[in-house]
């Protein structure tokens, strides 16, 4: 029989998808720790940070790591913390794809001596690399395509060779493209997606959009993604915690199951704000996916999960 003591800890929790994964959990009382060394956020908004325990902590410190966890437990780990985004990562790729591995190396090592702790860790669509038009689903090949991607990997592979040997309950979470809000303030971001660049050109009243290529093998030659609402994400999480109280581990996508173009996206804030946007077609980066669109199946089956927000003006309404 597991125990619980509603002590979740999120790393890398001050980003985008930490500040609104507080405020989810937050509504359900758990007492939230946070972990983050600010290198790539701002600190945690002052409506949320007063509920939480904050540390600012570089989990790839191994001592400071091995004394944090000596007098603590939690009953949940979500492991968010992580240099990340394509073009930022391979600016430094050795020290990026190091931090990354040497983080999960150390909170695995240290974050689960303790009984009944439960881990849910970050990963990425970008593991699959370049797929054909077939939606992935969880048992297709990884062949990362970029130092990103294969630095996610690396780390599935840590948790997975380390606690599997322990009575961990353990879900490795493969993110596709996370957008939308459901916090209430602004959470500042280092690198941003498609819709946050659109949304601050109309903020600035500019209306122009640049796209990476329009010639690729898409139904309209501009790249397709598969959008998950961060509201259906935190969701997500609230349920992968209750899998794992009775089941020892899942890898799962994080996705719609609905394919979205870049030009989809932007042709649809053009009919929500009745303006034209300049579009500026650039040339193809070698190392971003094409195409991609996640396999739900198992997500369904097993979550029983019902998206909230797929259509394309349930995803970018928050970015008007």
């Amino acid at each position: 029989m597991r125990t619980f003591n509603r002590k979740i800890l999120i790393t890398g929790g001050a980003g985008y998808i930490g500040q609104n994964l507080i405020s989810f959990f937050l509504k359900d009382r758990y007492n939230i720790y946070v972990i983050d060394n600010l290198s790539t956020s701002q600190p945690i908004n002052h409506n949320i940070k007063k509920y939480i325990n904050f540390y600012k902590i570089d989990l790839t410190k191994e001592e400071k790591v091995k004394v944090f966890f000596k007098k603590r437990n939690f009953d949940l780990i979500i492991h968010l913390a992580a240099f990340s985004g394509v073009q930022q990562f391979n600016k430094n790729v050795l020290k990026n794809f190091n931090n990354n591995v040497l983080a999960t190396k150390n909170l695995i090592r240290f974050g689960f001596e303790k009984k009944y702790t439960k881990l849910i860790f970050a990963s990425s669509a970008a593991i699959y690399g370049n797929v054909s038009r077939d939606k992935v689903d969880e048992n297709t090949q990884c062949n990362p395509v970029n130092y990103y991607g294969l630095s996610k990997y690396a780390c599935e592979n840590i948790i997975q060779n380390q606690l599997d040997n322990k009575k961990i309950h353990y879900a490795i979470l493969r993110y596709f493209n996370v957008v939308g809000t459901i916090v209430e303030f602004k959470v500042e971001k280092k690198i941003h997606s498609l819709l946050d660049i659109i949304g601050n050109s109309i903020k600035k009243n500019k209306y122009e959009v640049n796209i990476n290529g329009n010639k690729l093998n898409t139904k309209d030659g501009t790249p397709e993604r598969d959008f998950v609402h961060i509201y259906d994400l935190c969701r997500i999480h609230k349920k992968i915690n209750v899998y794992l109280n009775r089941n020892k581990k899942i890898i799962i996508n994080c996705g719609t199951g609905i394919r979205y173009s870049v030009l989809e996206i932007i042709r649809e804030f053009e009919k929500l704000t009745n303006r034209k946007f300049k579009i500026v077609y650039k040339k193809n980066i070698p190392y971003e996916i094409q195409t991609i669109c996640s396999n739900i199946n198992l997500l369904k089956k097993i979550l029983k999960i019902d998206f909230k927000k797929k259509r394309i003006k349930d995803l970018i309404k928050d970015y008007l």
